[in-house]
């Protein structure tokens, strides 16, 4: 993932939690389906037990509904970041709790995106 803004907007961010425990390197990363050149790419990067999900959408607006069968065989708590429909700035930040058997569903703006962190829980 990539952060292009001046230090101050980032540290001023409300996902700035997210934004600063995001790692610079790898242990495996995974495009996943609904994933389409030049439409929408959604991959998921995991360093240690934690799981980094982002999905990038392109000029169409869509539902994107994405199983989480990436994640291990153990419970995740996650933070989930979503840009608000009506305002391109604005994002909204969740807390919730995840297995491998669960899905997500997105409601993609033109242009916009989705990041969530998966920490393993137990």
């Amino acid at each position: 993932m990539i952060y292009g803004a001046h230090p101050k907007n980032i540290l001023d961010h409300p996902a700035v939690d997210l934004i600063k425990s995001t790692p610079s390197v790898w242990d495996e990363t995974i495009a996943l389906p609904p994933s389409d050149i030049g439409e929408i790419a959604a991959f998921a990067r995991r360093r240690g037990n934690t799981w980094f999900l982002g999905v990038m959408n392109g000029e169409t607006e869509r539902s994107v509904r994405l199983p989480l069968s990436f994640l291990g065989r153990s419970k995740y708590k996650a933070m989930l970041v979503r840009d608000q429909k009506d305002d391109p700035a604005a994002v909204k930040i969740e807390s919730s709790a995840f297995t491998r058997g669960d899905q997500l569903t997105m409601d993609m703006r033109i242009g916009g995106g989705f990041v969530a962190r998966f920490e393993q829980s137990g």
